[in-house]
């Protein structure tokens, strides 16, 4: 490829080509390569220099005759040492605002450029959401509760409207950036020219200003007025903990958006409450009963959430570690249409720690004798003096955990039901019946256990 067709080549275009068709080329490659297209890419960079300088040669005639007949390009063999690289005072991008119209930051009219800002007109901008935590008990969210919030709430200023002056009539186009919010910042560094677009610092990146001395006389140019703000917010019977209830365009009016955000409301609540805890739509309790209400019957009090004394009544054996349930006493489904979890008791007995001599014949005489098993030694044929003799103690055997245990085992046994104290409960006097009846809001149900 000879000198003189190299322009033509980078513009794709034959040495015949018109002008308009010089220009229909340069707009297609200009558009192409152009860095706001291309960022951070400094071949495209490159290239649109390149579309530059042979645009500007080839669009005037007199340049143009001279490149085809010697092959030179205006200033890039003037001067000592020849060589290729850019013209004198020749900018690729002021020539691409020459062509396509606009200045300053934004190249308006030509299709494409500027996609930024031309998105950012075209989008509908929210503010962003305004985000509450309320604080809630267990009982709170078993039985559903509504609760109060105020906050301040940013809004538009009644008084300007939200243009933060006098009137309409005093906002000006800045003139640093001719509007676009944005400056473009350009560095030659040799035959290479940099560029970066930043924010217009004398409007903010916002493109208009207000005249001196015009700002609005109540929000003073900041365009926005504060209302305090009463919302009354239901929380749902059931609800879980981080669960969020949104309320649509309750957040803070922001200038430049079209759209206001929402006010979002975060549960906060413990898993824990009293005697409950809960996992996920079941409530837990532990309870701790003697070995004779292990071994006979077991009847113990509590009191729900929602203020009702239930009643416990198991007759059967109940075994150590031994888990069982009561359906529907859980916490409420939010999504099953009102149906609520379970309610798991785990059982603790509690051994005395001694036990008089007379009292361990009985007990020989009433409970079964243990089963032989198939590994238990055949003592017939062992003789006696084989047999070796040990005393084994309790491992935690010191003072202060003998001492921790028998209180433990005292209060266990003076008040077996252990949640709810008798004499709480019930009235002196009897009913006709001869029923005790506990002496509690909320009613007394009676409930049995199955086990899990």
């Amino acid at each position: 490829m000879s000198k003189s067709e190299e322009l033509y080549t980078i513009l794709d275009i034959p040495k015949t080509a018109t002008d308009d068709e010089i220009k229909k080329a340069y707009k297609k490659a200009a558009l192409k390569h152009h860095p706001d297209r291309n960022p951070n890419n400094p071949e495209a960079t490159a290239k649109f220099q390149e579309v530059g300088k042979a645009f500007s040669t080839l669009s005037d005639p007199q340049k143009r005759q001279r490149y085809d007949q010697f092959g030179v390009i205006d200033g890039e063999n003037d001067g000592p040492g020849g060589g290729g690289g850019m013209p004198p005072g020749f900018n690729p991008f002021d020539m691409f605002q020459n062509m396509f119209g606009g200045g300053g930051g934004g190249f308006p009219g030509f299709p494409g450029m500027n996609m930024n800002q031309q998105q950012n007109q075209n989008r509908s901008f929210k503010s962003p959401d305004k985000k509450v935590t309320i604080n809630l008990t267990l009982a709170d969210v078993y039985k559903g509760k509504s609760v109060s919030i105020d906050f301040n709430k940013t809004l538009c200023c009644d008084k300007c409207h939200g243009c933060g002056a006098l009137s309409k009539e005093h906002i000006q186009t800045c003139k640093t950036c001719n509007g676009q919010g944005k400056v473009m910042k350009m560095v030659q560094m040799g035959p290479m020219i940099q560029q970066s677009i930043q924010h217009c610092a004398h409007c903010k990146g916002i493109g208009k200003m207000i005249e001196q001395g015009k700002n609005c006389i109540k929000c003073n140019g900041s365009k926005t007025m504060t209302l305090k703000k009463h919302l009354d917010c239901y929380v749902r019977p059931g609800s879980a903990p981080g669960t969020s209830i949104s309320f649509k365009n309750e957040s803070d009016w922001v200038p430049d958006c079209n759209d206001i955000g929402d006010l979002i409301v975060f549960i906060n609540c413990k898993n824990d409450e009293g005697i409950f805890r809960r996992e996920g739509n079941n409530l837990i309790i532990n309870k701790s009963i003697t070995l004779l209400e292990a071994l006979t019957k077991t009847v113990f009090y509590f009191k729900h959430l929602d203020d009702r004394v239930i009643r416990i009544t198991h007759n059967e054996i109940i075994k150590p570690n031994q888990k069982m349930i009561v359906k529907d006493e859980g916490m409420p489904n939010i999504n099953s249409g009102g149906n609520n979890g379970d309610l798991l008791i785990y059982f603790d007995i509690v051994f005395p720690d001694t036990l008089e001599q007379d009292r361990s014949k009985y007990l020989v005489k009433i409970l079964p004798l243990p089963k032989k098993q198939i590994w238990d030694l055949q003592l017939e044929s062992v003789p006696e003096n084989n047999i070796t003799d040990k005393v084994m103690t309790n491992y935690n055997n010191d003072k202060t955990q003998s001492n921790t245990n028998k209180q433990t085992n005292e209060t266990i046994f003076s008040d077996i039901n252990n949640v709810i104290n008798d004499d709480d409960i019930f009235n002196d006097d009897d009913n006709s019946n001869g029923n005790r009846m506990p002496n509690m809001g909320g009613g007394r149900q009676q409930v049995e256990c199955a086990t899990q």
